[in-house]
């Protein structure tokens, strides 16, 4: 991968886009359960998390930022031993990527981030296997859910080759 410490991918405009009218499956937590008798759950969002987890769903990784869209929520806060990283809106961090990728080393992990987790469903497929389950939430309309497929895999790089970097 071609990020350092210190450095980030920037989303622009068009990805973004891109990123906002991706096709996603709504999902119910019953749904999300039964997935995870056969795959990791993996959710981003504060509000996605706390769902899922007092559904009783067990999860490999959750990303958060304490907030609800955009804006703090006394019901989420700081968990002490939780993995705190900054990541700026419409930006990929590298502390990001990385704290994603040892998740995978670690088992139950959570991250919390410092700015916005928003765009941490991409480094979660680049790093995840395909029998992992991403949950995050889409505003105004549920919690939506990402089978880990090849194909999905092959259209996260895709992106991830359209992004620019920025070393600083």
């Amino acid at each position: 991968m071609q990020l350092r410490s210190g450095s980030k991918f920037i989303i622009n405009s068009d990805l973004l886009k891109e990123i906002e009218n991706y096709p996603h499956e709504i999902c119910y937590p019953d749904k999300v359960k039964e997935l995870s008798l056969t795959n990791k759950i993996v959710a981003v969002g504060d509000y996605t998390s706390m769902i899922l987890e007092n559904s009783g769903i067990d999860l490999s990784l959750c990303v958060v930022d304490l907030k609800t869209r955009r804006s703090k929520d006394g019901r989420f806060r700081h968990i002490p031993g939780s993995i705190t990283v900054t990541n700026e809106k419409s930006t990929l961090s590298h502390d990001l990527f990385m704290e994603i990728e040892r998740s995978l080393l670690r088992g139950k992990t959570r991250i919390e981030v410092r700015g916005e987790e928003d765009l941490a469903v991409i480094p979660i497929i680049y790093y995840y296997d395909y029998n992992t389950v991403v949950c995050y939430g889409v505003p105004h309309k549920g919690m939506a859910c990402i089978k880990i497929t090849p194909e999905i895999k092959e259209r996260i790089k895709s992106m991830m080759e359209r992004m620019s970097v920025s070393n600083g």
